[in-house]
């Protein structure tokens, strides 16, 4: 499934585990990552943490297409989670061309006063 065929609340999931995953990094110190599955329990963990939530969401966890086929029990491909972060990056690099962009153009329109 793609990031933007998700229902609004279910991407307002991800965009929570998302920024949870980034504070979590920040807590333990650790390189912000992330990664392809996730296990039950810390999807539970993050659930209830960043999304007021005492479980995962049924839509991951019920579902057999998003189960893991390398023999690990309980873990979960999320990879809306992936593609919401590139969306991401690729937003706040827009936002900083434009920027720059106002900056120079600001610049030059008070060099010519």
């Amino acid at each position: 499934m793609k990031y933007d065929d998700l229902k609004p609340r279910q991407q307002e999931w991800i965009q929570k585990f998302y920024e949870g995953l980034q504070n979590e990094a920040l807590e333990l110190e650790e390189a912000f990552e992330i990664r392809d599955a996730y296990t039950r329990s810390y999807i539970r963990y993050m659930s209830c943490k960043y999304n007021d939530m005492e479980w995962g969401p049924a839509w991951i966890v019920k579902d057999k297409s998003r189960v893991v086929t390398d023999g690990r029990i309980g873990v979960y491909m999320i990879p809306e989670l992936q593609e919401y972060g590139d969306l991401r990056v690729q937003r706040d690099a827009d936002r900083h061309d434009e920027a720059v962009r106002d900056f120079e153009q600001d610049r030059a329109e008070m060099s010519m006063s």
